[in-house]
Formats: structure tokens, sequence, C-alpha cells
């Protein structure tokens, strides 16, 4: 059995974090899509009602991103650890985890 090609392994973590990260910014980017202004409905009880669940989704789009971009962090951890270390694929999924 030949050796396992391990620059296949830290291309693909490498490529995964930079992507994770760069689509965390993305996601983050959408927020104000997210949460258009709150149109006055005439009254006062709706709006602040409208408003409090257009806030809590725009929170919920807050963490989301938050939790991809920790997500990239995790990969570029698992890279950073695997090239230093030259650990085994199983020591790359225990970072992951």
């Amino acid at each position: 059995m030949g050796k396992p090609d391990y620059q296949v392994v830290l291309g693909d973590l490498g490529a995964m974090a930079t992507r994770f990260k760069k689509e965390a910014v993305a996601y983050h980017g959408l927020h104000h899509e997210v949460k258009p202004s709150v149109a006055a409905s005439g009254d006062a009880g709706l709006d602040s009602m409208i408003k409090a669940m257009a806030d809590l989704i725009a929170g919920l789009h807050d963490k989301l991103g938050d939790r991809i971009a920790d997500h990239g962090d995790a990969l570029q951890y698992a890279h950073d650890s695997y090239h230093r270390h030259d650990v085994d694929v199983h020591g790359v999924f225990e970072d992951l985890m």
C-alpha cells in the first residue's frame, strides 16, 4: 500500500476554510435584506409585534452567520494543525469536532 497523499487533504481543508469564511461574510452582508424597515399598520401593538419578530429573525440570521464563520475557523485550525504536526486523518476529524 502506497503512502497517502496528504496534500489533497490539506488542499481540501484549506479550500473549505476559505469558502466558509467567504460565505460567512456574504451571509452577514445580507442582514439588511433580512431585516427591512417595518411599515406602519396603524395599530401600535401590531407594529411592535412585527418589529419584535423582525428583530428576532435578524438576530437568528446573525447567529447563523457567526456559526458559518466558526466552522471556517475550525476548518482552518484543522488544516493548520494537520500541516504542522502531520497528524493522521483521525486527528483531523477530532479537530473538526
